[in-house]
């Protein structure tokens, strides 16, 4: 009779693994089915307007009449890391190259290195936007560009750049590729990392709850790439 009772407990057990087992599945493909809907909504916030060349380490450029270069960085990178308190830019007759390091951003001790999207002469820096960074949040493509630049090669390296629907493209999958990449980092961290397993999207300024070490994998992540 014991025997009979032991078996009968272990197939009630191995039935309710399989119902659970199944109800995980299910439950992660309307995860899946509701977290791409919200990417799809988030990526709808972003800022993307015409006109403008994205570079893939989320910098961009746009071309004024006179063939200098406005240079800044993207509506994403705003959202991204958040609050920034200053920055360090190059000087003006310095020379910059497309795809190495041009300028940092900085919120606290934290930083991020930033790419040239293309190569020249710095002949201006926004005075405006260091004193009040703030504009590269409200108005990242224009009270918010970064510098100015006199190309030595635009058509190369303009070639290289994003524009149109080859940029709304990357950017959604920049915007998945970062709510993976939060997912994670935060674990059980936060009350974050629930929200993405639930198929939630990241917030506005989310780095700004992380460290160094979490800016550090942001940067080989999504900004250290080459045109």
């Amino acid at each position: 009779m014991v025997a009979v009772t032991v078996i009968a407990l272990i197939v009630a057990f191995f039935l309710l693994d399989m119902g659970i087992q199944y109800f995980k599945k299910v439950r992660m493909s309307e995860v899946m089915s509701h977290a791409s809907s919200r990417v799809e909504e988030f990526l709808s916030d972003f800022l993307m307007p015409l006109g403008v060349f994205f570079h893939p380490g989320h910098t961009w450029a746009r071309i004024q009449d006179r063939g200098e270069i406005i240079v800044g960085t993207d509506d994403f990178v705003q959202k991204s890391l958040g609050t920034i308190d200053r920055m360090e830019l190059p000087e003006v007759g310095s020379v910059v190259r497309s795809n190495s390091p041009a300028f940092k951003l900085f919120q606290g001790a934290k930083y991020a290195t930033f790419m040239a999207p293309v190569s020249g002469t710095v002949i201006a820096v926004n005075e405006e936007v260091m004193q009040n960074p703030e504009l590269m949040k409200d108005q990242p493509y224009e009270s918010g560009w970064i510098m100015k630049i006199k190309p030595s090669s635009a058509a190369e390296d303009i070639k290289s750049l994003m524009i149109a629907d080859p940029a709304v493209k990357w950017l959604k999958k920049e915007v998945c590729a970062f709510r993976d990449f939060l997912t994670e980092i935060a674990g059980q961290k936060s009350e974050l990392g629930l929200t993405l397993a639930d198929g939630g999207v990241p917030i506005s300024g989310v780095l700004e709850d992380f460290g160094n070490p979490e800016w550090s994998s942001f940067q080989q992540n999504f900004l250290n790439k080459q045109a």
